[in-house]
């Protein structure tokens, strides 16, 4: 049998570019795990990366002659919900050219609304329910079983399948406890050398090291990577040991020159065993790697005396999430136990500062009870608080999260089209503001942060890594487009 992972041709978030590649982390763990267990021949076809258009993927698929497609992402970051657009419309056209095609999808929206999708979807025969990218079990297991004459697919955990007109959704599948046992991922099947950054950084990639969050928040996007039936599951984090971390970096490095590397886990740095193995690891390889990763402040705070050494090591950026304006915002954003408010992540972000990390810091608009002087209130905070680069996203209530609840139940939600689900536009109003009115502020905001005397200046020219000053100038560069398409419900990805 031969399983063919596709990424179609589709666009990017605005701000980073026309250009912003990288391997498909599902794909490249998933085609791993399928080849260990000899399930299937795998091969990967990165139709953005090899830049080509739809017509050149289906000739592909045409050529290849796969028994089986996979689609499907766990990085939000790559165009959030809105890629299904793109590839249920993939999938719509190989059953025209090839109708004995199986197809199959998994990662974001399909662990948080199976049926749904399927029901809406004929095209799709198979969606794996698997919290935060756990598909590898289920889909060695499903692969197997289609060899059968007579395929049993009711025993297959964490499936959802069609039986006649009925769509099944079998029980949920256990979460893979130990992450080390996975292998590598598969990055030879992939056009490494294609990968780039914001439009202007070379030799770049993506990786991802763990699965879950402790934070849990209501708004968060990642709710659509969690089976409703375990919720419990979002909070399971689990995580790859920093040694195990430290030889994927390596690979990436020597034997595909990646010298730029984002760690694209929402809590790469829960687990202060993991950060300790990292940097002990990466002091002795010694490589020429600069590495930027998402974090929660409270486990910055935590690891104060490991950031001179991280730094050391390749850490010349982080990203925190910041949600709210105030220290009972970012309480009700349930982030645990330690205290952080405005006055704490000041102070770490200064720290970082000081040891030449720069900080991008993200926080959303748009919650139900927002008013113009929530947002303004929200924006002073951040401007005390003082990061380097920000992000202000719009809420797109994710289906399964607890505030997507409540919005259905008080039909709230103005836009169901998923092609819009990108986290750049606004699909609802708040109690005080139209959807319009939201942007508006929000383009405010985005104006006000960068007008502050002298901050440009120390992104350009403040931080000894060239990445902090490109990226920033790649952003500078499509903000208005950003700003543009968000307010005009343009289609970005």
């Amino acid at each position: 049998m031969k399983l063919l992972f596709i990424t179609p041709p589709m666009g990017n978030w605005a701000p980073w570019g026309d250009r912003h590649l990288a391997t498909n982390a599902l794909h490249a763990q998933l085609a791993a795990f399928v080849r260990e267990k000899k399930s299937a021949d795998v091969e990967v076809l990165d139709c953005r990366a090899l830049e080509l258009n739809d017509e050149q993927m289906f000739e592909e698929v045409r050529r290849r002659k796969p028994d089986a497609v996979f689609f499907g992402n766990m990085i939000a970051a790559s165009g959030g919900a809105a890629q299904l657009t793109r590839f249920h419309a993939a999938m719509k056209r190989i059953k025209e050219i090839a109708p004995k095609t199986v197809t199959v999808a998994g990662g974001l929206m399909y662990t948080a609304i199976p049926q749904k999708l399927m029901r809406e979807n004929p095209q799709l025969d198979f969606a794996i329910v698997a919290v935060f990218g756990d598909c590898e079990y289920t889909m060695a297991e499903l692969l197997d079983e289609l060899k059968q004459p007579a395929p049993k697919l009711s025993g297959i955990k964490g499936l959802c399948w069609r039986n006649g007109a009925e769509v099944v959704l079998n029980p949920p599948r256990p979460l893979i406890t130990n992450l080390d046992e996975l292998p590598a991922p598969a990055y030879d099947l992939f056009p490494m050398d294609r990968y780039c950054g914001y439009s202007v950084i070379p030799n770049y990639n993506e990786a991802v090291t763990s699965r879950g969050c402790e934070g849990a928040c209501h708004f968060c996007y990642e709710w659509w990577l969690v089976d409703p039936r375990s919720p419990r599951d979002f909070s399971s984090h689990r995580t790859r040991g920093g040694k195990k971390i430290a030889e994927e970096m390596e690979l990436l490095h020597r034997k595909y020159g990646v010298k730029a590397l984002t760690f694209m886990d929402d809590d790469f740095n829960s687990d202060r065993r993991k950060m300790v193995d990292l940097v002990e690891a990466l002091e002795q390889k010694k490589l020429d790697m600069s590495w930027f990763c998402l974090g929660r402040a409270q486990n910055f705070i935590r690891d104060m005396d490991l950031i001179p050494r991280l730094r050391k090591v390749g850490m010349y950026q982080v990203l925190i999430g910041i949600d709210g304006g105030t220290d009972e915002e970012i309480a009700e954003a349930h982030k645990g136990p330690m205290k952080v408010g405005v006055k704490e992540l000041k102070e770490i972000i200064g720290f970082l500062r000081r040891n030449d990390i720069s900080t991008v810091a993200t926080y959303l608009n748009g919650f139900w009870e927002d008013d113009a002087a929530k947002i303004r209130q929200r924006f002073k905070a951040v401007d005390e608080i003082d990061p380097d680069i920000v992000m202000i996203q719009l809420l797109n209530p994710i289906p399964g999260s607890p505030i997507w609840k409540r919005a259905v139940k008080e039909n709230n939600i103005e836009i169901d089209d998923m092609s819009l689900y990108d986290l750049e536009h606004g699909v609802m109003p708040t109690k005080h503001l139209t959807r319009q009115q939201l942007g508006q502020l929000t383009g405010w905001a985005f104006q006000a942060f960068y007008s502050k005397p002298g901050r440009i200046e120390r992104i350009l020219n403040g931080y000894s890594s060239p990445y902090v000053r490109m990226k920033f100038l790649s952003f500078k560069e499509n903000a208005a487009k950003y700003e543009k398409g968000a307010a005009e419900d343009a289609v970005a990805i």
